[in-house]
This record gives structure tokens, C-alpha cells and sequence, in this order.
């Protein structure tokens, strides 16, 4: 009993430590670093009419997204999205049925929300950066960590779910 609350414990550090160092830089930290520069400098804004409203429906919707693939992780995967103590299966259900990374894209998501919402250049060179840094993270750490750890698995998972782009129907 006590090894099993040890072990949930560390997971929830472990989780949250992921969720500081990765999504909160990523999503806030960044970003307010940008955004003050932004201002020290009185770069241009960008906005237009209803962009409020835009930015927010995409940053909580990305968000909801990285939520519920963090809660699926624990759940269904006996994991957390953090390396130390990722999932103990690949994931093949729910919406990982329709892309490998709905993790990235709820980020993705909730960073254009931000991009959005701020209108700030410096912010859109930001969001670039991001797309190529998850690619590279994705490409050249992730899936090869992956494959070592789940083989035929991984590899069949692979064939049958995109990476990036979501696929709506079976093969």
C-alpha cells in the first residue's frame, strides 16, 4: 500500500515537474518575456475585430486538449506525459486513435490562441520556433524513445496513426 502511494506520488511530481518545464515555458514563461520586450520596445500590434473571441475558444480548447491527453496518459497509459514516468503502453485509443501527438497539437493550439489574442510579431516568430522545435523534439527524441521502448507496438501504431496531421477515418 505504501509502495503504491510512493509510486502515485512520484508520478504527480514527476507530472508536474513535465508540466513547469515544458508546457508552462512553452505557454507562459515565453511568451511574457516576448510580450514584455514587445512593449519595452512599443513594437506594432496586430489585432483585428474579433480576435478576443477567436484566441480564446483556441487557447481553452488547446488546452482542454492537453488536459485530457494528460488525464488519458494516467488513466489509461498508467503514466504521465513526463519521460520518468510515461505510459506503460502505447497509446492507441480516444484521440490518439486519430494522431500520435494530440499533446503537441493541444499546445500548438493554445499558442496560436496566445498569438492571437496579443497580436505581437515577436509572438508569431515565437509560434514558427515552436512548430520547428516540437518537430525536431518529436522526430529526433520522442518517437525513437518510443520505438526502443514498445518495438512491434510502436511500429504498427505508426503505420496505422499519423503523426501530425489528424485522420478522421479508419484505413
Amino acid at each position: 500500500m505504501i509502495k503504491q502511494i510512493f509510486r502515485f506520488l512520484v508520478k504527480v511530481i514527476d507530472g508536474s515537474l513535465y508540466g513547469f518545464v515544458g508546457p508552462f515555458s512553452i505557454l507562459f514563461i515565453i511568451p511574457q518575456f516576448i510580450i514584455f520586450l514587445s512593449n519595452k520596445y512599443e513594437l506594432p500590434y496586430l489585432g483585428f475585430p474579433g480576435s478576443q473571441i477567436i484566441s480564446e475558444i483556441l487557447m481553452w480548447a488547446g488546452a482542454a486538449i492537453a488536459i485530457y491527453c494528460g488525464l488519458l496518459m494516467i488513466f489509461t497509459g498508467k503514466g504521465t506525459p513526463a519521460v520518468t514516468s510515461s505510459p506503460q503502453k502505447v497509446m492507441r485509443k480516444n484521440i490518439y486513435a486519430f494522431v500520435r501527438h494530440p499533446m503537441m497539437w493541444g499546445l500548438t493550439i493554445t499558442l496560436a490562441g496566445e498569438v492571437i489574442y496579443n497580436g505581437m510579431p515577436l509572438l508569431l516568430l515565437w509560434f514558427v520556433a515552436w512548430l520547428r522545435i516540437q518537430q525536431l523534439y518529436v522526430v529526433n527524441y520522442e518517437e525513437p524513445q518510443l520505438e526502443r521502448r514498445f518495438g512491434k507496438s510502436w511500429e504498427e501504431f505508426c503505420a496505422e496513426v499519423p503523426r501530425w496531421s489528424p485522420r478522421f477515418r479508419k484505413k
